[in-house]
């Protein structure tokens, strides 16, 4: 059952990891060229009202850190 459930967690923080290398990208992209792109256009302007949002209380910069933070741990092991 442990195994099993370990299995689970592995692949759900492999998950996170590529997910949030994605948006990242997709930001990243948005940014350099703009909105016109097809299917990073949006990204950044939904990424905008997230933060807006979470950022009015800082929660938006602490998810932020916790985000970068735990990618480049991941990067340095």
């Amino acid at each position: 059952m442990l195994d099993y459930l370990e299995r689970i967690k592995a692949f759900l923080w492999e998950a996170t990891k590529f997910l949030s290398l994605f948006v990242a990208v997709s930001v990243l992209v948005s940014l350099l060229f703009g909105p016109n792109v097809p299917f990073f256009g949006n990204v950044l302007a939904n990424t905008q009202t997230a933060i807006e949002v979470l950022g009015s209380e800082g929660l938006g910069l602490i998810i932020a850190i916790i985000i970068i933070v735990s990618v480049w741990n991941s990067r340095s092991s």
